[in-house]
């Protein structure tokens, strides 16, 4: 029985990590595809970050060439990856755009270096906008629990 318990455990763990444990994630949490990007990438800023119609020109943008694989809401299908996850919120907005630039064929992401770099940038305000929610909600939940009575 025990042994049973122990293995069930292990398996609702394992389901529970998601598709980031088993695509690999590196120090940061980011996930390796997308954390191969060249370290000089991880500081470049994007230049439409904060602007609401850069994002929504992102979201028409995602709509258009992205939705197909990662689903309507971005949470992924198959084996595309759920661009609300952290380990793609992790990542910086120079490893998105360089991400999208040149794409991981062996993942089945294309490159998308055919739309303009203003174009990336906009995907890219779109997709770091699918966090702010997550981190909203875990920020006031922090705050929450900091200030209850003890």
């Amino acid at each position: 029985m025990r042994t049973l318990l122990i293995a069930s455990a292990l398996l609702l763990g394992s389901l529970v990590a998601g598709a980031e444990h088993i695509r690999g994630v590196d120090d940061r949490g980011v996930l390796a595809p997308i954390a191969h990007a060249p370290a000089k990438t991880r500081g470049w800023k994007n230049p439409y970050e904060g602007q609401s119609s850069a994002v929504a020109a992102g979201k028409k943008l995602y709509d258009q060439h992205c939705a197909e694989c990662h689903g309507d809401d971005a949470r992924g299908r198959n084996h595309a990856a759920d661009l609300h996850s952290t380990g793609v919120q992790n990542a910086t907005p120079g490893e998105l755009v360089w991400f999208l630039r040149n794409g991981n064929l062996a993942r089945g992401m294309p490159s998308w270096a055919g739309l303009p770099e203003q174009r990336r940038w906009q995907i890219v305000a779109y997709i770091k906008s699918l966090g702010a929610g997550q981190n909203a909600s875990a920020g006031a939940a922090a705050t929450k629990s900091e200030t209850a009575p003890r």
